[in-house]
Formats: C-alpha cells, structure tokens, sequence
C-alpha cells in the first residue's frame, strides 16, 4: 500500500481449502512449455471467464469495452459508469456518485446482483451486498464490464435475481503503456491515478501497476470520501499453459451519510443537504463519524491447454477485509453495553454518552474451476462441434463481528471494552455442467443445470432471546436452457428459462429464532425477444416474466426475538418489455437508447403498522400492490456529435437524458411513501489529440446540466399515534392523516456540478 492503514489482527484461523492448494501447486506440477503464443486471441484469453456469456447466448446482456469506460470514467463508483445498461438505476448515499453508491436492476438490488472480478465472486458473503467503495476506481483496470439481466448464466456466489455484473481484469497488454489520469470537480473533489505497464517481455511475461486515490466532499453536508486503491498484476504466458496473478487492495474512510435527509428538511434549499450524522454530539458534530475499512484481493488464475480442445482453468482467491464505522452515541444506558451503572454518593448513574466502533474482521477464500471440450466433430445437423463445460467452486467465508466502546463521559468502561463478539463461518459450492450447440438452420441452444450447496454456522438467538450457535444448510437446483436463432444476417431472435434459488442473508439469521426464521426464495425467469440491425443502425425488444416464490420483503412485522424482519412474500412478479436502439447517422452523429416498461406486482400483501397508544401492531391488506423501489418506466438516450470526423484527433459532444418513473419506499403503494419520478441530463465532451504512439485525452462533464432536484433513493417507517404528534421533535416524522404517520429519510442528488479530467497516455496502453 502507498498509505497507512490501520492493521488488525484476527483471531479468526484462515486454513485455505484444498482446493486452493491444488491450484495454486498444479503450476508447478504441468510440463513448462517452450514455445510461445503472442497472439492478440491468447493475450485476450488468458483467463476463460466461464460465468460470461457470448454474442449469440440467449440471456439479455450488456457488454461495456475499456473504451467506453475511459470516456466516462472520473472517478465516480461503477454504478454511475453502468447508467447506461437497461433496467438498471443508479443512486449515491453523498449524492455525487463518489462514496456509498449502489444500484438496482429490474428493481432488485445489489443483494440480489451477482458480481464477479474475473469470475470469482464479490459479493459480501453474508450480507450478500456489494460495496464498491471498497475497491476505488475499479473500472479503471477493467477491459470490460458484462452486465447480465435477469438469472443469467451460472456464476459463484450469491444467487442473481436481478443481475449479474463481470468485470474483466484478465486482459494483458502486448506493449509497453503509461497512463496518468488528473481530475478535478465540484464538491473538491478530485482524481489522480498513474496506471504503467510493461508490455509483453521476451514475448511471455507482463507486469503492470495501477494506482489511485480519490476524494471528495460530497453534496451531502460532511459526506466527504477519501479513497485509495493499489492493483499489481503479472502474467506469464506460455504455448500450452498461462499464469496470472492479481492484487488488489482498497482502503476508504467515509463519513457516514446513510441516514438520509429528513423528510421535513428535504424541500427547504437551506437545509436539503443536512447530514444528521455525528449531531448526538452537544455543539459541532463528531468529526469521526466515518466508516473505516480496508479490504485486500489476491487472484491467481491458472490456464492450461491438455489438447487443442480440451481447456483447464483453475483459479485461486483471497480476500481480507477488516475495518470500523465509529459513532457518537448519547444517553446510552450501561447495561445496553454490558457495563455497571457509576454511583457518585447517593446518585446512580445509569446512562452515559459514548463512542462506539462496530467492526467487520473476514477472510474470503477458495477456489473456482472451469474444463472447456470443444471437440473437432463435425455432425451433419451441427454447423460446428459442441461446447461443453463443467465448473464449480469451493468458497469459505470466516468472519467476525464486534463491537466496542473506545470512550464515555463517564469513566465507567475499561479502555476498548467489548460488548458483543460473535462469529459466523459460511461455506459455498456449487458445480454446474454447459452445453452449447449450433445447428445448421442458425438455431443455437444451451442447457445449464448448476447444484449448489451452502451451509452457514453462526451465532443466532433462539426464542428466549438466548445466544446460541445455530447452523443452516441449502441444497438449491439451478438449470437454465435457450434458443438463439440467426434468422438472416439482420434478424435474431431468442428464448431463455432459468430458475435461481437464493439463501436469506445474515440479518435474517441473527434476527430471528429458528422457528420463524425465512424459507430461501426462488426465481422462475422466462426471457424472450428479437433483433434487427442494419450497417448503421440497430434495434432490439426482449420481453421478461419473472414468478417470484417466497420473495423476501419488509412487512413492518415484529418477530419473537423483538426484530423487525423480512417476511416472505408467497407470490410475486415482475413483468416487463425492455427496448434497445442504436444509430450511426453518417460521420457526425450517433446515438444509442433504451426504454424499459415494466409491472412488479404483489398480488396480496398484508402491511404491520406499529400502534404506539397501546404498544401493538395493526394490520392493513393490500392486492395488486407495487413491489418497492421498482419503477415502472425507466429510460435513457444519448446523442453524440463528432466534430472532427476526417482528422486524427477526436472531438466528441455528447448530450445525455435519463428518466426515472415513479418508486416506491415500501409495498404498500401508497402516495405517501413514494419518490416522484425524475428526469436529469449530462452534458460530456471528450477530446482525444493523438501524436506519434501517445494520446492525450481532456474529459469535461456537466452532471445535472439543467440542475434538476431529484431524490433516487430513501427509506420510510409507519406507524400510528393519536396521542402523540413527533413532528415538533424529529423531523423525519409526516402526518399521512388519520392518526398514520411515518417517518422518512430520502438521498437527494446534486444539483448542477462538473468534473474535469486530463488524461495522459504513452504506448500501447488504450
């Protein structure tokens, strides 16, 4: 790293699998190979990235190349870079897109995305979320991001029920690059990066480094990100047999903006940036109100050629993870931290303020394996000879979790006192069996039929509200099958089924006894559609149903152990037509677009309002009710104007709309726990200037260009009261009417701001 960090040790044992050991030892074992193959197909393919899928493969995706993110890229988090794939929403906690960021496709979100770094899984294996400002500027290094919609093919890790994002970092330049990348923008923010590469040496090795920092204030008052980042990569690659190695490793310290604005300040300009965090502190905020962590990646990729048909990958991975968010709390009783109370004389005191950190200590390792037959046979109702693959994985997850306060008011807590400690281990295999055939008539199929097998021991409560080592375990089928039919040259059309089967997370475990605990949901998703394309223009329509059983959602209920869960869902749906299109109009204008209209629908729901007069709960039902945070249009288009057409240099003016339809924070439906729908523009221009093998690159981008207020994100709890109004002392809190209220915090987005970026790049590097 070039920044300190704070270290930690763990108590936890890290024994890697013997799946690991046996990747990395079969290097060592295989015959070295003398010749050498430098061709651009090896150096692309060092890695097979057997969780992608191809051109013609029925799953709807989305393939963004190294060239599309360099335009866009300024250090904002990928969510921001993906804006453009179908379906898919983007929101930051900041609201400048630097920091928390996530994002939603279909209207499922990131616990319910499976994204992979070169097919090995990212996704928190507990939690099941993705938390991108743990790698910074991760776009950076990548040749391409994959997004697939819907269960798409089968991958590792978590279950996708909306989508899943691969992004390809195997890619070796053949020569020798530099790039440094200088950036600037509203909020103070700012981007510096140095990214070199050796290039292929001797024709068989490459080195390259990659080095980031990122900063900002954020929109958000106090919502600032300081974000560093460091990948080293190598690779060696023979005739028959390739190595590559990976490290990444990402610090951030954020400060907290998770809370949201209150709902009674979000429409007064003077206080619509208001950050509640770090206020429980009398006078100023607390100045460490941040989360603080730092995670660490190493990838070992292994390629080996047994026959010029027959393909082995093997891959190696661990991750550690370890970090803190620290809080100010305020009149916290003792006991609620396992402390005496203080007696001064003849007073006890029984509460105090404080400052607590909650920390995350993990280790993630295992390995994944892919075999690749391509066999040379020529059948006389195949076009070509099957593709068959078999893969699977072995994943380990070991963490702890714990919590301790580091200072009070009041001298009663011994230093770095400990008031929860609790561990969880979490193991994951899968193995999955894939055949791809193409007939003669154009018509290409696949079938995949994926197992896989997860157990999870952790420490849960049972209905006493005793701490007690609990074990889950799931066994989940997976098999998914498609047509793909090239019609003539212009027309293509396909049909895809697949199901996915999805554990519940961790907070589902904790926060509920085994007897009420949730049943794993499942997704049957159908996916059908065609394609026309021309020489300069192309458009596309795919149709989705996605049946739901047992989907998970927040019901407003109380369980045994006095925890508000999710409850499942029997049926749900989402359905939906997405429409693609893309134009070259001559030699000064393109375009692309997409539009999405969809239905997410909860045929019946029953809602559980707390009734803070008598300490219960009150029920409300509901049919045909909206699934929360799903919009039910989502569009976007961009157009851009080539200045120079007929010159070296570039000079690209690209003008961007996206419209978000209406969303709702909770399942009810209801008007009162809505987000308007919200329409903002981009303005970029990107001018290359190209000399002798060097390139310098100048991005300059209006975000919001025409300052729209919009609100993309937010949270909602309802209740009743009629004996007591809260709006006077929290200003979360709206009266609905009729003794209903609710209490909302929503993640506005900047208004009109800039960035700006000078890029400068020597050698073969783009």
């Amino acid at each position: 790293m070039l920044f300190s960090i704070k270290t930690f040790a763990s108590p936890l044992p890290c024994p890697p699998p013997l799946a690991l050991a046996l990747c990395l030892a079969l290097p060592l074992c295989l015959p070295a190979q003398d010749a050498r193959e430098t061709d651009s197909l090896a150096i692309q393919t060092v890695v097979i990235q057997a969780t992608r899928v191809g051109a013609n493969h029925p799953t709807p995706h989305t393939n963004i190349r190294k060239e599309t993110l360099q335009q866009r890229n300024q250090g904002q988090d990928v969510p921001f870079l993906l804006s453009s794939v179908p379906s898919l929403v983007e929101t930051s906690d900041a609201g400048g897109g630097i920091g928390y960021t996530g994002l939603r496709i279909r209207g499922s979100d990131q616990t319910r995305i499976n994204v992979t770094i070169n097919g090995v899984p990212l996704n928190d294996a507990e939690s099941q979320q993705v938390f991108w400002v743990n790698l910074p500027d991760l776009a950076a290094s990548a040749s391409e991001i994959q997004v697939q919609r819907g269960v798409g093919n089968s991958t590792h890790g978590a279950g996708a029920f909306g989508g899943t994002i691969n992004l390809d970092l195997s890619q070796v330049q053949p020569e020798a690059f530099a790039q440094i990348h200088a950036g600037a923008g509203s909020f103070n923010t700012y981007k510096q990066s140095v990214h070199i590469g050796t290039g292929l040496l001797n024709g068989q090795t490459s080195f390259s480094a990659r080095w980031s920092r990122i900063g900002s204030d954020g929109y958000i008052d106090r919502a600032s990100a300081q974000l560093n980042a460091l990948h080293l990569s190598g690779a060696w690659i023979g005739e028959r047999q390739s190595l590559q190695a990976h490290w990444l490793s990402g610090q951030e310290v954020t400060y907290q903006a998770w809370y949201g604005v209150p709902a009674q300040f979000v429409n007064d300009p003077a206080r619509r940036q208001y950050n509640p965090a770090g206020a429980e502190r009398p006078g100023s905020p607390y100045p460490d109100e941040v989360d603080d962590y730092t995670q660490r990646h190493l990838l070992l990729h292994y390629r080996y050629a047994l026959r010029s048909d027959l393909h082995l990958q093997l891959n190696g991975h661990y991750t550690r993870g370890y970090g803190f968010f620290e809080q100010y709390k305020a009149a916290q009783a003792f006991a609620q931290y396992g402390l005496p109370n203080v007696n001064l004389g003849d007073t006890v005191i029984t509460e105090t303020d404080l400052v607590r950190r909650r920390w995350l200590d993990n280790h993630f390792y295992g390995s994944t394996f892919a075999l690749r037959w391509t066999p040379a046979v020529n059948p006389p109702i195949l076009r070509s000879g099957p593709e068959l693959t078999l893969g699977g994985a072995l994943n380990q997850y070991a963490g702890r979790h714990f919590g301790e306060v580091i200072w009070s008011a009041v001298s009663a807590a011994p230093k770095d006192a400990l008031y929860y400690d609790n561990d969880a281990l979490k193991t994951d295999g899968n193995l999955y069996g894939q055949i791809h055939l193409h007939w003669r008539n154009g018509l290409s199929s696949f079938v995949d039929l994926q197992y896989r097998r997860v157990a999870y021991d952790f420490l849960g409560l049972d209905n006493l509200l005793r701490p007690v080592n609990q074990q889950a375990l799931f066994h989940f089928w997976n098999p998914k099958a498609g047509l793909n039919w090239d019609i003539n040259p212009q027309w293509k059309a396909h049909l895809f089924y697949g199901q996915g089967n999805r554990e519940p997370n961790r907070d589902d475990f904790t926060q509920s006894s085994p007897e009420n605990r949730p049943r794993p949901e499942r997704l049957h998703d159908l996916e059908t559609g065609v394609r026309f394309s021309e020489k300069n223009w192309s458009v596309s329509a795919n149709a989705f149903y996605m049946y739901y059983r047992d989907q998970l959602i927040l019901d407003g209920r109380i369980n045994d152990v006095g925890a508000y869960i999710r409850t499942n869902v029997p049926t749900s749906y989402r359905a939906g037509l997405e429409l693609e299109g893309a134009y070259q109009s001559g030699k000064y204008w393109s375009g692309n677009g997409f539009l999405t209209l969809s239905r997410n629908i909860i045929p019946e729901f029953t809602a559980y309002l707390d009734d803070w007069d008598t300490g219960g709960q009150q029920t409300v039902s509901y049919s045909q009710t909206q699934i929360a945070f799903s919009p039910a249009v989502v569009g976007r288009a961009e157009a851009t104007f080539h200045a120079l057409p007929n010159r070296k240099q570039q000079l690209d003016l690209t003008l961007i709309g996206k419209y978000v339809g209406r969303q709702y924070l909770d399942n009810s439906g209801d008007p009162a726990a809505a987000l308007d729908p919200y329409f903002f523009s981009d303005f970029r221009v990107n001018w290359d200037i190209p000399w002798n093998a060097n390139r310098l690159r100048f991005i300059f981008t209006v975000q919001n260009l025409f300052d729209a207020r919009f609100i993309s994100n937010g949270w909602i709890y309802r209740y009743i009261s009629t004996g007591y109004d809260a709006r006077p002392d929290n200003p979360y809190t709206r009266l609905e009417g009729q003794g209903v209220y609710n209490q909302t915090g929503y993640f506005p987005q900047a208004g009109r701001n800039w960035l700006a970026s000078v890029v400068l790049e020597f050698g073969g590097g783009r």
